[in-house]
């Protein structure tokens, strides 16, 4: 169940950026010397992405996430890259103790010598020395050679890392699975404001990190179990609105005037109690403990004031991202395992925490199992993933086509409808294989189009269309060419209301609360009975133990992948087809047909 895959990349943080046209990428004309290697620097426009920028400065993904140590693939704006430059230096020597280099450096607009000569920390004549013939007037793109210098450092016993452009003190804990609080433990004088150059403490070399040996691993075979164990569940409850209406006005002009919002997340509690029965028939001693927490923050000091809560073996929650920073250390600070309940899988922790569990799996996630789903189990088909130029889709499909390269998928195409035209997708079609088009691409009237010519090519082509799950929403769109185009969907739950167990649950739970269970209700029912488990079977620690246990949910499975400094995300994706206007668990018959 939990894949001991230790990932250097974290997570894609997805968000909505579809209306962000692509963006030229213009190469820097600023270089800088870091440990004696040349980099460019590029400041990180609306709308670029790291594939849009290595492109267009010729280098990988990875070299560029290497460089600057990034986790995921998210960009903010105004964010400063280091680009590897594959001018190397011109030469290197060694003096007194000092590393001396020299590198090419094009003159900006507006540079002088005297300013050159200030940001390399050298003169003025030490320029001139390297150029022969080079006058006081420079001219901007002019290329001139520049010395550079770096210091010898002396081995030590501590471990230090010297601050870069762009770099914080969050970063910087991160990198090395630290929390901001240990790196000053680590360093008295250090502050927030942080300087390039500046050498900071991150351990030791006998050590190595000190977040390295802070738990003790958990026995599977023999472990440590309680007589009963408390459980937290941080869930919005909006108590004070219980007996009230609320006037919504942006929605008057629709006739929609009032919400329940005590009602919105009730089917979760209302599923969890049924897992918790489960378990408790099963022998499980458990208190819950029921908090109400929403993006108050009179709630949360409620909820961290509350003496219980340091008594906890599992919290389950919180629902919105706004307090997740906040419970997450709290969480690290006192080993108490996390489990989120943000449904849409793309969050990211500011700082690290191994007790951290993220149940929803995150759109990069899903892309990694839906490679390793190819390969595994349709080496004789050709994929072609077709996918939008936008951030949000472009980030996805490249997801796609690194695990289809590293897993040697033989055939597939990567084809972006927006730089090629929805044209250019039958050009990557084989007319011996089955075609399998995962298309990452939103909006009603360009899926429209796009199912119309799709059907066109059916009668040519062996076609199972994989589009987002979100297609079946739109209410111009005709069905019946899904169902044509075999449409096979993935997503992080589905519900097969023709297992025998769902049907079961769904009665029990009609008598239960005299309504159906909605979304909410299966995940809370699924997340209470996997973790609950997992007290049950291995204790507190039960983290290594997770690839040993088995439960049968109803909604969405477990997969774990652990990610340094993230914790645990969960990587399963639920696989489903559309058949007779319905829709089917495709682990039916894992054959596209």
């Amino acid at each position: 169940m939990k894949n001991k895959i230790i990932l250097s990349l974290v997570f894609l943080l997805f968000v909505s950026l579809t209306g962000f046209a692509q963006v030229e990428v213009k190469i820097s004309n600023e270089i800088e010397v870091i440990n004696g290697k040349p980099y460019y620097i590029h400041e990180v426009e609306k709308g670029q992405t790291l594939y849009s920028i290595s492109k267009a400065y010729k280098v990988s993904i990875d070299d560029i996430k290497e460089a600057n140590k990034l986790s995921d693939n998210q960009l903010n704006v105004g964010y400063l890259l280091k680009i590897p430059s594959k001018k190397e230096l011109v030469e290197h020597v060694e003096a007194d103790g000092v590393n001396i280099g020299m590198i090419n450096h094009i003159v900006q607009h507006g540079e002088t010598l005297y300013g050159i000569a200030r940001m390399y920390e050298t003169s003025v004549d030490q320029i001139k020395k390297l150029n022969p013939g080079l006058g006081d007037n420079i001219s901007e793109g002019q290329v001139i050679i520049v010395p550079v210098k770096q210091a010898v450092v002396a081995e030590d016993t501590a471990r230090y890392h010297v601050v870069e452009k762009g770099e914080t003190l969050y970063s910087i804990a991160k990198m090395y699975l630290l929390t901001v609080k240990e790196l000053k433990e680590l360093n008295p004088d250090l502050t927030d404001d942080i300087q390039i150059g500046q050498k900071i403490i991150i351990g030791t070399v006998e050590t190595g990190n000190i977040a390295e040996n802070d738990t003790i691993p958990a026995n599977c075979d023999d472990p440590q179990l309680l007589e009963e164990y408390n459980v937290a569940l941080l869930i919005p409850l909006y108590i004070e609105y219980a007996g009230a209406r609320i006037f919504r006005s942006d929605e008057k002009d629709e006739n929609d005037f009032y919400t329940f919002s005590p009602f919105k997340y009730i089917g979760f509690y209302e599923g969890l109690k049924f897992a918790i029965d489960t378990l408790r028939q099963a022998g499980l001693s458990i208190n819950l403990y029921v908090y109400d927490l929403d993006d108050s923050k009179e709630k949360l000091a409620k909820v961290l004031e509350s003496p219980d809560l340091k008594n906890m073996n599992l919290i389950i929650g919180p629902f919105t991202q706004t307090w997740l920073d906040t419970l997450s250390t709290f969480s690290y600070e006192n080993e108490i395992p996390l489990a989120s309940v943000f449904l849409t899988g793309e969050l990211s922790l500011r700082e690290i925490n191994p007790y951290y569990y993220n149940p929803v799996s995150s759109i990069y996630f899903q892309m990694i199992s839906l490679g390793e789903y190819f390969a595994e189990n349709k080496q004789d088909a050709n994929v072609v993933v077709a996918y939008h130029g936008t951030p949000m889709e472009a980030a996805a499909a490249m997801v796609l086509d690194s695990i289809l390269k590293e897993n040697e998928f033989t055939s597939y195409k990567m084809v972006n409808i927006t730089e090629e035209g929805v044209g250019s997708v039958s050009g990557s079609f084989v007319g011996s294989k089955e075609n399998i088009v995962v298309t990452l691409a939103n909006g009603e009237i360009f899926v429209s189009n796009y199912i119309r010519n799709m059907n066109n090519l059916k009668k040519s082509f062996n076609i199972s269309l994989m589009p987002l799950p979100g297609w079946v929403n739109y209410e111009n769109l005709d069905l019946e060419f899904l169902e044509y185009l075999h449409a096979h969907f993935f997503s992080s739950y589905f519900i097969d209301y023709e297992r025998e167990d769902v049907r079961d649950f769904t009665k029990k739970f009609q008598k239960e609360y005299k309504c159906d269970p909605d979304k909410y209700a299966f995940l809370g029912y699924d997340y209470g009975l996997y973790f609950l488990s997992a007290l049950h079977n291995y204790g507190a620690k039960f983290s290594d133990c997770l690839d040993n246990l088995k439960v049968n949910t109803l909604s969405t499975g477990f997969n774990w992948v652990e990610v340094p400094g993230e914790g645990h995300h969960n990587k399963c994706i639920m696989l489903y087809k559309m058949h007779d206007f319905q829709m089917w668990d495709i682990n039916k018959d894992l054959k596209l047909d």
